[in-house]
């Protein structure tokens, strides 16, 4: 999708509000499509199915408040993923706690930041760009991989990690969901393991619109250029077991596999935690960080519904 037609609803009863973000993205590749209640934007909503690529949703309206219009569009198969920025006055660890539960990675604390804002409706728009694409590939392809009971994979770009994502959710139950984390994990660690890009670093290169410069002038540097990321597929009885394996030099895991608080305001660092609640049963990284073991259940997975807000938030909630 060009970037002309990035539609962005925004919902939020109060017009002065509506007018601040206006505004605040008026110089933004964005159509702006205001509601000013959580019924007026499902409506809009149900009458495009498919015309919107993010919301930014305010939590506390009259009536159906922002977390109602949350119980609604996760009801949903085709809203349940629409990436929603929430906009709270204040981003207490309970209301995170709630938001994340309803479904909410992207939160805006009022008064705005012009440039946290901006930051965080592009990350909400590329998220749902990455969601269309990757839902919209696994439909075209033919699934001939079911029957595959083990498999090695080696990619070393982002392009191939995508492919690759689409390839094997194609073997698994919930094919986009698995597709989704997939490519969340090996993108980390191509980014973050094999190429040695930090959580401080990607906020500034971001920041100046150099991070995708950034990643394709590493992988030409000597050090950089052999390391490949390796995925391993186990199909048992019960269950997809999928281990992902980078050469770098590992991470604090611990900090990332559960979204922390103070780092929600940022446009980034929150895809294993997302990958970890959405997209699998079990997630666990091991040693330094640079292997990371995921299961599928091939018989009565655990639904989104039943992973508990400290399994989200952990102890800062």
């Amino acid at each position: 999708m060009s970037e002309e037609h990035l539609r962005i609803l925004v919902v939020d009863d109060d017009d002065l509000n509506l007018d601040v973000l206006t505004e605040c993205l008026k110089d933004e590749p964005y159509e702006l499509v205001q509601a000013h209640n959580g019924a007026q934007a499902l409506e809009l909503l149900r009458q495009d199915r498919h015309g919107f690529n993010a919301m930014i949703l305010d939590r506390m309206m009259p009536g159906m408040t922002g977390l109602d219009v949350m119980a609604t569009l996760k009801a949903d198969e085709e809203f349940k993923w629409i990436p929603v920025v929430m906009q709270t006055s204040a981003a207490s660890p309970r209301e995170i706690c709630e938001g994340m539960e309803a479904g909410v990675f992207f939160y805006l604390t009022k008064p705005y930041d012009q440039q946290l804002l901006i930051r965080m409706v592009h990350a909400a728009v590329q998220e749902g760009l990455k969601w269309k694409s990757l839902a919209r590939n696994l439909r075209v392809q033919v699934k001939t991989i079911g029957c595959l009971q083990q498999g090695r994979f080696r990619v070393q770009t982002m392009d191939e990690a995508f492919d690759l994502a689409l390839l094997i959710a194609q073997a698994c139950p919930n094919s986009e969901k698995v597709a989704f984390g997939l490519n969340e994990l090996i993108m980390n660690g191509i980014e973050h393991g094999n190429l040695e890009i930090g959580y401080d670093e990607k906020t500034i290169l971001q920041a100046n619109n150099q991070w995708e410069h950034e990643i394709s002038r590493r992988q030409l540097l000597p050090e950089y250029a052999d390391k490949f990321v390796e995925i391993v597929y186990e199909r048992h009885a019960d269950r997809i077991q999928l281990t992902v394996i980078d050469q770098g030099q590992g991470f604090d895991w611990c900090d990332f596999e559960e979204i922390n608080a103070g780092r929600l305001l940022e446009s980034h660092g929150r895809g294993i935690a997302m990958a970890k609640a959405l997209s699998f049963d079990h997630l666990e990284y091991q040693g330094n960080g640079s292997q990371v073991i995921c299961l599928v259940h091939l018989k009565d997975p655990l639904p989104f519904e039943q992973h508990s807000c400290q399994e989200l938030l952990g102890k800062e909630s």
